[in-house]
């Protein structure tokens, strides 16, 4: 009797199942909505996920590639990439899955996908990932690296009665199970540079400034203000003409002659290692406007 109980109950989760368009399997990755039997069970259980956001205090995953070096220099196309992912749940009761990881060639149109333990779940992890890229293109490349954790969890349950048959005369249990669940996504690359006429893999290299930058453009402001400066002083130092005074013209030349130091630490300060030296003395000139 009891076997023939047993029997009807999975008859009817399978029913069930197909009237409602429900999968009896349980999926790895970002959860969806699924049936389940379980055999002893007198019910079918039901998983109802809803996605939420993640809250602003949850921790991302981190990668870190410790191979090929940022920036470096190979002569091989043939490379390893080793990097390690750690993630971290926000609270010890809500656990973290790597959902998903993969890396991201600059030369290849594809992701690449690296296999991982979708179901196991931690609170706090570092795992350490190798793996082998051949055939890579001479000249500076980028690989890119993404990994998505999911954390999933029970927010209510109950178990309900009700028909499996359009008819309404088969009638099943049902355990639903609801729960909230939020994915977040990590990424980190490393640029790196194929040159077979180089003997071995080289330090890291960090790209060249853009010319035309800042400093070039304050230094082209700051010497034609010392040039315009100093015109100025030489002609109100030795002018003679009517409109200058005997009172102005000390008053005047010594303005002249501080605005021409000024600007010329100033410029000076951007030529040299001096900057320190020259911001102090930018300070006593300073005062001397006071």
């Amino acid at each position: 009797m009891k076997k023939a109980t047993l029997k009807a109950i999975g008859i009817s989760s399978l029913i069930s199942a197909l009237l409602f368009g429900l999968q009896i399997v349980i999926v790895g990755g970002v959860p969806v909505p699924r049936t389940a039997y379980y055999p002893g069970d007198s019910y079918t259980t039901v998983y109802r996920p809803t996605e939420v956001p993640p809250a602003n205090d949850t921790k991302l995953p981190i990668i870190t590639i410790a191979s090929p070096a940022n920036w470096s220099i190979t002569s091989s196309n043939n490379l390893t990439l080793k990097f390690n992912l750690t993630m971290e749940a926000s609270s010890s009761h809500y656990p973290v899955t790597l959902d998903s990881l993969c890396y991201k060639p600059s030369w290849q149109p594809d992701n690449i996908s690296l296999e991982i333990d979708s179901q196991a779940s931690f609170t706090e992890k570092t795992f350490s990932f190798t793996t082998n890229i051949a055939n890579a293109p001479n000249g500076t490349n980028t690989i890119k690296i993404y990994a998505q954790t999911v954390c999933e969890y029970e927010t209510s349950r109950e178990l309900v009665r009700q028909p499996i048959s359009q008819s309404g005369f088969l009638m099943g249990n049902f355990l639903y199970i609801y729960s909230d669940f939020y994915t977040t996504a990590g990424s980190s690359s490393v640029t790196f540079t194929v040159d077979p006429s180089a003997n071995e893999e080289s330090k890291p290299q960090p790209p060249e400034p853009p010319a035309g930058g800042l400093p070039t453009v304050f230094l082209i402001v700051a010497g034609t203000l010392v040039g315009v400066t100093v015109l100025v002083a030489a002609l109100l130092c030795f002018n003679r003409g009517k409109h200058m005074t005997q009172e102005t013209r000390p008053v005047l030349c010594g303005l002249s002659y501080s605005f021409g130091r000024l600007f010329a630490i100033a410029f000076l300060a951007c030529c040299s290692s001096q900057a320190p030296r020259c911001a102090m003395k930018l300070n006593g000139l300073s005062r001397e406007f006071d």
